[in-house]
């Protein structure tokens, strides 16, 4: 008798267990932070994936409680009773085996259907693709090239809200993956080869937070996100600060230690983390890097800001965040692979400051080119570290003397600064949608309305455009052109500036010539 009690306390309290995961475990999962919806929330492939893992995940869990009923059901129904019974004895059931196999085809039927509906969605790269941009990966970090925008190369991957991106993922060593969680990006990068991926971002959410669920075109809603927003940039960017914690575990990583601020705060941007996804070394860790969604506009000012910036050539920093994860932070290298800098002939002997120079600007070995990267400034002042550091006493070079090889190497040119001039159609058709705010007051001939000026055939239009830039930036100029004008350049970013003012002085019988951003820029900074 307490054998039989024994036995049927074990079966209730199995029954019990069991009935505890079916129903109380999926419950508890929903309850976790980040659970629910998975994070490929914020571009048209994330959300395409996102939903169809979250229809298998519902047709799993209902064939898990489905089962696992069944299977109580069965144990308590049919178990043994006591020690002589013999249970009744089932040898199938025709309709039912019929029913449960027919059940199952359909069930792999659908989910075959629909999951080979968004690979065709997310797979095959449509023809109308806005910019390509390539995914470079090499040991220990990234880089992204613009193709279409004079093969500019930036160390975090910024594209375009609202467009078809094209990205052509490759490696330069072993292999890599490149992985946005936000965006549904996700594609191995392997040496030798291109891999293709394809996505359409959402844009920033600087007038309305994610959790108001702003409808931002046909059938198209923007998700809150499950994660802390620690890395996304908004209305509050003016006031953030990023924590010690942070600096430690978030997609800065160690040679890209967080600025108080986004180096992309001051444009109308969103920020997502982007990583590589293949365990791909000792620096593995360290292989983080920013996706930034910018508006159009900004994306435009980003471009002309990369091409234009002058930017400081600090010889230690620059070989403390590219150099130093391989060579060390004292030039020692770790074996033939990553080789010592401490007394090599190439950082010692003036004879071998040309080929120094050209490591740098092409890479060797598993050493990735940073030609791209760095300017001839940048590049010199590198160098010149690395042959005064650590007991080295070779002779310094000059930015003249990088150009000049870079030239000698075939490399195209990257001198501190330059620009290609941007399109005039293009800086037309910004300039004309700029000017609708204007058309209010200087109406849609140009010609004003009661006191406010006439621009049509204007002399201040028609002359330098620095005069235009200044009363823009300023407001009222009462000694060239009087009557109140707000100061609207303010709150405009420089190619914005250039697109309103190639407009104007382009449209209503004017023919004064195009302005470029980089006009702009360096009018402002002389006035400052």
């Amino acid at each position: 008798m307490s054998v039989h009690v024994k036995n049927s306390t074990i079966l209730r309290t199995s029954a019990l267990l069991t009935l505890f995961a079916v129903l109380l475990i999926p419950t508890l999962a929903l309850a976790v932070p980040g659970s629910g919806d998975m994070v490929s929330l914020y571009s048209n492939n994330g959300r395409e994936m996102t939903e169809l893992y979250n229809v298998i995940a519902r047709i799993c869990l209902v064939i898990l409680v489905l089962v696992e009923g069944v299977l109580i059901f069965a144990i308590l129904k049919f178990r043994r009773r006591s020690d002589d019974e013999r249970p009744r004895q089932n040898h199938g059931d025709m309709r039912l085996e019929i029913g449960w196999t027919l059940a199952a085809a359909i069930l792999q039927i659908y989910i075959g259907w629909i999951t080979i509906d968004v690979m065709w969605k997310t797979e095959i790269i449509p023809e109308n693709i806005d910019i390509t941009i390539e995914a470079i990966a090499y040991q220990w970090d990234w880089q992204f090239r613009y193709p279409e925008h004079g093969n500019l190369v930036s160390d975090d991957l910024v594209i375009p809200a609202h467009a078809n991106v094209k990205l052509e993922v490759t490696s330069r060593d072993v292999i890599h993956a490149i992985f946005v969680p936000d965006l549904g990006v996700k594609m191995d990068a392997v040496p030798g080869r291109f891999n293709y991926w394809w996505f359409n971002a959402d844009g920033p959410l600087n007038q309305v937070r994610a959790q108001n669920y702003p409808t931002i075109g046909i059938n198209e809603r923007l998700y809150p996100s499950t994660r802390p927003d620690f890395m996304r940039m908004g209305d509050d960017a003016s006031q953030r600060t990023i924590s010690g914690l942070e600096r430690q575990v978030t997609y800065l990583g160690h040679s890209r230690q967080a600025p108080e601020l986004s180096p992309y705060a001051k444009y109308n941007a969103v920020e997502y983390q982007g990583v590589c996804a293949e365990l791909c070394g000792k620096g593995h860790y360290d292989m983080y890097f920013r996706a930034v969604v910018m508006s159009p506009a900004s994306f435009r000012q980003w471009v002309h800001d990369k091409q234009t910036e002058v930017r400081d050539a600090d010889g230690p920093a620059i070989f403390a965040a590219r150099c130093a994860v391989c060579h060390g932070a004292e030039g020692l290298g770790a074996g033939d692979q990553f080789p010592t800098l401490v007394g090599a002939a190439r950082v010692t002997q003036d004879t071998e400051k040309d080929a120094h120079i050209g490591i740098v600007i092409t890479g060797q070995g598993v050493m990735p080119p940073f030609g791209g990267v760095l300017n001839d400034a940048e590049v010199a002042a590198v160098v010149n570290h690395e042959r005064t550091s650590w007991g080295n006493a070779g002779g310094l070079v000059t930015a003249e003397d990088a150009a000049r090889v870079r030239e000698a190497l075939g490399q195209p040119a990257y001198p501190a600064g330059g620009v290609e001039p941007l399109p005039s159609a293009e800086l037309m058709t910004e300039g004309q949608r700029l000017y609708q705010a204007c058309s209010t007051c200087h109406g849609n001939d140009g010609r004003g309305l009661d006191i406010v000026p006439n621009i049509a055939q204007s002399a201040l239009v028609l002359g330098e455009p620095a005069g235009l830039v200044s009363l823009l930036d300023n407001g009222r100029n009462t000694e060239r052109w009087p009557g109140e004008k707000t100061p609207m350049g303010r709150a405009m970013a420089d190619y914005q500036v250039a697109a309103l003012l190639t407009y104007i002085r382009n449209s209503f019988g004017n023919d004064a010539g195009d302005v470029q951003p980089h006009d702009v820029t360096r009018i402002r900074s002389e006035k400052r």
